[in-house]
């Protein structure tokens, strides 16, 4: 009995890590149309809405079962993935609404 619980537990582990990657919203690059549309307090808007996403990728990253689990399923690879996608889409939407601001000429 003992010969196969060695592999029912690897075999579980394995499952289980295989769904323990993390995930994080993505935020879309500026539009055409939110270019146009968007005024100066809509763009701020959106900036403490690019800041929020921020906050919770540095939170999510942060290292719990998850973060364990998915290290013994992939080595961490996953993780930091999905992670650095996140953090790109956000500087990305960031720049967009930055260079929007500028050109709109918001304080």
């Amino acid at each position: 009995m003992k010969f196969y619980t060695i592999p029912l537990f690897l075999c579980a582990t394995l499952m289980i890590s295989g769904c323990a990657t993390k995930r994080y919203d993505r935020l879309q690059s500026v539009s055409g149309a939110e270019a146009l549309a968007y005024d100066c307090k809509d763009i701020n808007l959106e900036l403490a809405k690019v800041a929020e996403a921020r906050r919770q990728v540095a939170e999510g990253s942060q290292i719990n079962l998850m973060s364990v689990a998915g290290f013994l399923g992939d080595f961490g690879i996953g993780n930091a993935l999905e992670k650095s996608a996140a953090e790109k889409t956000i500087a990305d939407r960031e720049s967009g609404l930055m260079s929007l601001k500028a050109e709109k000429g918001c304080n």
